[in-house]
């Protein structure tokens, strides 16, 4: 057995041997098989790329129209008491951004309001987050749940903070939660704020 494996090595050699000759006495051919490869590798690349940024698309296109829920926030003052106040939401996508406006009620007619709009690079890698560019690090898809993860460097409290968005979308409606991490705060993302919404209730009448 030993003595066949050394003669099929010493094919594979004289093979190489044979091959390399080919290639340098046929510059051109070298050239080819390089810009082949090099092709490939971007059209590879470039597939799954743009296949994230239709993905992200996909979703935005999903969340459009009409929605109601509430916004849950974080306490600055000690990041552990968790207030929470219904919100309305409008949502648009028209191919190319997404727009969307909420209106907080924080009740006896005292009323709120907030914007947010969105595009993404044609490389699906970075998001326009309302004039802020943010890393997409990740879509992860899980049961009727889109998750679209998003990271930068930014300041709280002119505090140098590292922040994360992760925009979830299902079946049913979708969820904004912003974190915060710190060095004072610790290792851990604490969350700032969080936005739930689903579709209006549809009358009985």
């Amino acid at each position: 057995m030993t003595r066949v494996k050394a003669k099929y090595d010493e094919t594979q050699i004289q093979f190489a041997r044979l091959f390399r000759l080919y290639l340098f006495t046929n510059p051109l051919k070298i050239m080819k098989t390089a810009f082949l490869f090099s092709f490939v590798i971007w059209s590879y690349a470039s597939c799954f790329a743009q296949n994230d940024r239709e993905l992200i698309y996909e979703q935005f296109n999903k969340i459009s129209g009409n929605w109601e829920g509430f916004m849950e926030y974080t306490d600055e003052s000690d990041n552990v008491t968790i207030y929470s106040l219904p919100a309305k939401c409008q949502s648009s996508f028209n191919g190319t951004k997404w727009v969307y406006t909420v209106q907080y009620d924080h009740g006896r007619g005292d009323m709120s309001g907030g914007r947010g709009e969105c595009t993404v690079n044609d490389e699906g890698t970075k998001m326009n987050y309302d004039g802020v560019i943010w890393d997409v690090i990740g879509i992860d898809e899980h049961g009727d749940t889109t998750d679209i993860i998003l990271e930068t460097k930014g300041k709280e409290k002119r505090r140098p903070s590292d922040l994360k968005r992760i925009i979830s979308i299902t079946s049913i409606g979708f969820t904004i939660t912003e974190q915060v991490r710190a060095e004072e705060f610790g290792p851990n993302y604490i969350v700032r704020n969080r936005h739930i919404f689903r579709r209006p209730a549809r009358s009985k009448d």
